[in-house]
């Protein structure tokens, strides 16, 4: 029987009203409409079109009567069933809309693009006032006028006054879309098919001109020049080529052009992709084959040592899948490191490599799901959202530095790439292979209740030897005494390892010159107008941020105070040290050196990363000196020295994954070193060198930090033990937040104790957010620990519904699961 009627999800609904909506299709749509298919149809009282997905169709519906549906269009990367499947997923385990899943999961630059019109009726304009007159008469001179039209002429409010005399009938409101599509174009030339264009290419003695006849005679056995070639080859400018299409002579098309990314030639130093597998890794990767070739959903955990070679190991795992005819996908933490993975990987699989992250433009990103949907990409390489590449039959999913917390997405919806991977994985009964050197807990313990496959690589590939890790105390050293950043020890291990030829790594936990800056006189400290927290001061940068106070949560900018502003002191003190402070110390005490800094500063501009790593690999500088993007996943052979300028400052935070998160900081440091034949040394500055987790990752022992980290998780019930959400409330004034956290925390009490009694969960709070203030919105939150079941979900759900339907404005509400810092 045929679908005549379409399940649809509009993409733009609330929360509130974010469910599956009734439409009937017109007979000329039906052999287009399907699941998945992204369309057009009347929303609401006003009847104004609004973009949606067909979720499904059938032959019958219970409304006696339904709306028809608008139009259908089909997108260059579409919803297939898996999409689809994977964004109804996201709704449920995210508590997102629907329409928040699927732009996540499709790129941008494909959209569809509504204008309203209005236009006057006949109307006595005697019933309206001299604005509604002065409008109707506006719209009755000029005729179908757009609604953004009247709002550039006549400002925002006019909206409302619009649709007013919509409603007395002064006015008829209307509502058209289009596709709208971020293609670039090439304008070309070619011979056109007429009779003018045959005259002239036989007799080119009727053009007038040397250059017609040149671009004629080119173009008459069947070919086609851009504009700029034109230019280049002959000298030729648009108003010749315009002039012979005006006569008919030659026909201008538009021809679309792929933007592709840059994309780094293979290293040279180390073709990772070359070297054949050793002992542990060969049989590392029968047991990964094995799993591959089981034909069903599995996941398995590549534990290694830093250097250990795991990269090979999943290079080969592609390779396997791609001799099965299928592809792969693989996850990196940082875009800081995928400038390295994409040279590695491009000389194992040349141009049959696509690369997706947040870097590119939204051009590049589309055009490079058009490569993979026809089908010229066996293996993407990426960030978090590479997960979503629309690759089909997937043999892996590969999660590098699986335990990252950027693998957590901040903005709505709040999923992790692992458990999309997992989904697709199950989709597509194929493997995920987590590898780290530092797994998560969470991810271990899976591990070893046989969730996961537990695959080790328990020592360095080639000759490459462990780094030696010492700590040095701070507290006893003559230039920390003298407020220097960098310690004796550590530059005499600088001075003689740039006297080797080798290259040092060195890592500070912030940007910027000082943490904080502050008055001698009365203590007052310069904080963010919108946040709760201090000001950064720069010293470097471009103009809008050099000698400048910034605040790194919200972007706030203020000069550099001369004097106090609370007592009007000009003794202003400075507090804390960034990596500019590092690099003037860098730059004064060793200026034979060639040093280069990365960090969020010097990476914003395209292919940043890239031109950095690249010149620190080709041996053109002698220091690498940054932020935590240089911490993980990077191999530099000639990196003899890798120095943490300050230890402490990573060991006291306040969330229960702290330690997990600083041992694996530290583990990771340490494995930059000594990658090759040489061994290497890793220097820790501290002054609490007894501290135990210190000590564990020196020892680069983290099977003895998992024993005792899962033993104080079990007993203060934290995760893998419970799952844990976390509700935020944010208003702009303290008392919106506070009474609404407390009121909502009512509500979810009363959903628990009316409805799910023997749900067995842990309600904390309201409380504080740690920045209790952000981007001018004060916060609280309510937590909930509980196991993830069916039933703890509906809990959630139902209570997260509730919410949004009593939390109104000035209050925003929020769910997030598993958040990385709580």
């Amino acid at each position: 029987m045929e679908k005549v009627y379409a399940f649809v999800r509009i993409l733009n609904a609330t929360q509130r009203y974010d469910r599956e909506y009734t439409y009937y299709i017109r007979p000329e749509l039906r052999a287009k409409a399907r699941a998945g298919a992204m369309c057009t149809v009347p929303y609401g009282n006003s009847n104004k079109l609004r973009t949606g997905v067909i979720t499904s169709l059938a032959d019958e519906c219970e409304y006696p009567q339904v709306k028809p549906l608008a139009d259908i269009f089909e997108y260059p990367v579409p919803l297939n069933d898996e999409t689809l499947s994977l964004c109804r997923f996201m709704s449920e385990r995210c508590f997102c809309t629907f329409g928040a899943a699927v732009r996540t999961a499709l790129p941008a630059g494909q959209e569809i693009e509504t204008r309203v019109y209005f236009e006057a009726l006949e109307y006595d304009k005697t019933r309206l006032n001299d604005k509604g007159c002065f409008i109707y008469d506006y719209i009755a001179e000029n005729g179908r006028t757009p609604e953004s039209a009247l709002v550039t002429e006549f400002g925002e409010e006019v909206s409302i006054l619009l649709r007013s005399l919509a409603k007395l009938g002064a006015l008829r409101m209307t509502s058209e879309s289009r596709k709208k599509i971020n293609e670039k174009k090439s304008l070309m030339y070619k011979l056109a098919s007429g009779d003018e264009a045959a005259y002239a290419a036989e007799n080119p003695e009727s053009l007038r001109t040397e250059k017609q006849r040149r671009i004629v005679a080119f173009l008459k056995d069947g070919g086609v020049i851009g504009a700029n070639e034109a230019e280049e080859l002959f000298g030729i400018g648009r108003s010749v080529l315009t002039g012979l299409c005006r006569s008919n002579i030659l026909e201008k098309y538009e021809r679309p052009e792929e933007r592709a990314y840059y994309i780094s030639e293979p290293r040279t130093a180390k073709d990772v992709s070359a070297l054949p597998l050793n002992e542990c890794q060969t049989a590392a990767f029968e047991r990964i084959g094995t799993l591959m070739e089981s034909g069903e959903p599995k996941a398995a955990l590549l534990y290694g040592v830093t250097g250990s070679g795991k990269t090979r190991v999943i290079i080969e795992a592609c390779k396997k899948a791609i001799a099965s005819g299928r592809s792969a996908i693989v996850l990196v933490a940082e875009i800081g490191l995928t400038a390295q993975a994409v040279s590695v990987f491009r000389g194992a699989f040349g141009e049959r490599l696509a690369v997706l992250h947040s870097m590119l433009s939204v051009g590049e990103r589309l055009d490079t799901c058009r490569r993979i949907l026809a089908h010229e990409v066996d293996v993407v390489i990426g960030t978090r959202s590479a997960v979503f590449a629309p690759l089909d039959n997937i043999g892996l999913i590969a999660i590098d530095e699986e335990q990252e917390h950027t693998y957590k997405s901040e903005n709505t919806p709040k999923y992790h790439a692992r458990d999309i991977a997992r989904f697709r994985c199950a989709h597509n009964k194929c493997l995920m292979l987590l590898a780290s050197a530092t797994p998560s807990v969470e991810s271990f313990f899976k591990a070893q209740q046989g969730i996961y496959e537990l695959i080790r690589l328990p020592s360095r590939a080639g000759d490459a030897e462990m780094p030696e890790c010492r700590a040095l105390d701070m507290r006893r050293d003559e230039r920390a005494e003298n407020g220097m950043i960098i310690s004796s020890q550590l530059a005499e291990e600088i001075e003689n390892t740039a006297r080797e030829g080798r290259q040092s790594i060195l890592f500070v936990n912030r940007r910027g010159y000082d943490s904080h800056l502050y008055c001698m006189k009365c203590g007052h400290v310069f904080t963010c107008p919108n946040c709760s927290v201090s000001l950064t001061y720069h010293a470097y940068g471009d103009a809008s941020k050099r000698n400048k106070l910034i605040c790194h949560y919200c972007g706030y900018v203020m000069n550099k105070p001369d004097v106090c502003t609370e007592c009007g002191s000009p003794h202003i003190g400075h507090t804390g040290f960034g990596t500019q402070k590092l690099q003037d110390e860098l730059a004064s005490d060793f200026p034979s050196l060639n040093c280069v800094r990365m960090d969020a500063d010097t990476t914003s501009e395209k292919y940043s990363h890239e031109n950095i790593i690249r010149a620190f690999a080709q041996g053109e500088y002698d220091v690498l000196f940054g932020t935590q993007m240089i911490a993980k996943g990077l191999d530099f052979p000639k990196v003899g020295l890798v120095g943490v300028v300050s230890a402490d400052s990573s060991l006291y935070m306040n969330d229960f994954r702290a330690g997990e998160r600083t041992f694996s900081l530290f583990t990771q440091l340490a494995g930059r070193s000594g990658r090759s034949d040489r061994k290497g040394e890793a220097l820790f500055q501290t002054y609490n060198p007894e501290n135990e987790i210190l000590r564990l990752s020196m020892t680069q022992d983290y099977e003895k930090f998992y024993k005792s980290e899962i033993a104080l998780r079990r007993a203060v019930v934290f995760p893998p033990f419970c799952d844990i959400a976390v509700f935020t409330f944010a208003a702009e004034t303290e008392s919106d937040a506070n009474s609404a956290a407390e009121a909502m925390s009512g509500v979810i009490a009363r959903i628990h104790a009316q409805k799910y009694p023997e749900l067995p969960i842990i309600k904390l709070g309201p409380y504080r957010e740690g920045v209790y203030r952000l981007r001018n919105k004060y916060r609280q939150r309510i937590i909930i620990k509980y196991k993830d079941k069916s039933a703890s979900r509906a809990f959630l759900a139902e209570s997260y519904a509730e919410i949004c339907k009593l939390v109104r404005k000035p209050v925003r509400a929020d769910i997030d699961i598993n958040p990385p810092i709580i």
